[in-house]
C-alpha cells in the first residue's frame, strides 16, 4: 500500500496556490491521474519519484518511508522502488535498444531484460539504436528499462502523447498486459479518455493542486486476460527454442508446451 500527504506551494494555471493532495494507492492497482492541464499532475508525479520535495508531507510505501518532512526523511529517487516513463523516451542515443536496458538492469538479471524484451516485441530490434526506431518502439523500450528493475510503484506521465493512434493502442495492449502479469502498482496521467477507459481501475481527478473526484472507473472496459493472435510459429533448432510472432509480438521460449500452440490461438503474456 502507498499512502501519500503532499503539500507545496506552486504556480498553477490559474495563478499562485497550494498543492495539497491526500491518497492512497492500493497493491497491483492501476489509477490514472486526470485533469486540465497545469493542475499538478506532473509534479505529483516528481513529488513521488522524489525528484521534487514539497515544503510538507508524508509517502509510505508499506512499511518503508520514503519520505517525512517532520522526520527530515526524503529517500533519494534511486532510493525509492520506482519506474518513471516520460512523454519523451530519454534513451540514450548512442547506446543499442540492449545496452539501454542492460545500463539499469541489477546484476545477475539479464535473463529478466531478455524475456521483457522479447515480451514486448523489441526481440529484433535489440541491436539497433534508439533514432531508427518508431515512437512507439522507443517507449517500449522505456516500459523495459522502467520495469526490469521490478519498481514497486510505476509512474508514466503521458507515454503516449506522441504516438498515433495504432502505435498508442499496441502500446497501451502490452502495458496492461505486463500489468496484469507483473501486478505493479501504477499511476498513469493522461488528458485522453480512451486511455483512461482502456487501462484504469481508479480515476483521481485534479484540479488546480486538488483533487476533486476519487472513484473507480465507471467506464473500466474489461475483459478476459489480454491476447493477441499467433500469426507465426516455429521452433529455432539452433536455440533449442520455440518463437511466435503476433500483430505487435515476437515471443521466444523454450517451454515444451508452445509445441501444441498453432497459428491462429490467442495466447497472453501472463504466461
Amino acid at each position: 500500500m502507498i499512502t501519500a500527504h503532499l503539500t507545496l506551494a506552486r504556480w498553477f494555471a490559474e495563478g499562485a496556490g497550494k498543492l495539497h493532495v491526500q491518497f492512497e494507492l492500493a497493491p497491483g492497482s492501476l489509477t490514472a491521474l486526470v485533469g486540465p492541464s497545469g493542475s499538478g499532475k506532473t509534479t505529483l508525479l516528481r513529488l513521488l519519484a522524489g525528484l521534487e520535495t514539497p515544503t510538507q508531507g508524508q509517502i509510505r510505501m508499506d512499511d518503508t518511508v520514503w519520505l517525512d518532512s517532520q522526520q527530515h526523511i526524503n529517500l533519494r529517487p534511486q532510493q525509492r522502488s520506482v519506474g518513471y516513463i516520460f512523454q519523451d523516451a530519454a534513451l540514450f542515443p548512442n547506446l543499442t535498444v540492449r545496452e539501454n536496458i542492460l545500463f539499469v538492469t541489477p546484476k545477475g538479471e539479464t535473463a529478466r531484460a531478455d524475456a521483457l524484451m522479447d515480451a514486448t516485441g523489441l526481440g529484433p530490434f535489440v541491436h539497433k539504436k534508439p533514432t531508427v526506431l518508431s515512437g512507439g518502439q522507443q517507449q517500449r523500450v522505456a516500459l523495459v528499462r522502467a520495469l526490469v528493475r521490478r519498481p514497486r510503484l510505476l509512474l508514466l506521465d503521458e507515454p503516449f502523447a506522441a504516438l498515433d493512434a495504432e502505435a498508442a493502442q499496441q502500446l497501451r495492449e502490452v502495458l496492461l498486459a505486463l500489468h496484469r502479469a507483473w501486478e505493479t502498482t501504477t499511476l498513469i496521467v493522461s488528458h485522453h479518455q480512451v486511455d483512461v477507459q482502456a487501462l484504469a481501475d481508479r480515476v483521481i481527478h485534479l484540479s488546480q493542486g486538488h483533487i476533486v473526484a476519487d472513484q473507480l472507473n465507471p467506464h473500466r472496459v474489461t475483459h478476459e486476460p489480454l491476447g493477441e493472435r499467433i500469426e507465426k510459429i516455429w521452433f529455432d533448432q539452433a536455440q533449442q527454442q520455440w518463437e511466435i510472432q503476433t500483430a505487435t509480438l515476437h515471443l521466444k521460449s523454450a517451454n515444451p508446451a508452445w509445441g501444441q500452440l498453432s497459428v491462429g490461438m490467442l495466447i497472453n503474456l501472463s504466461w
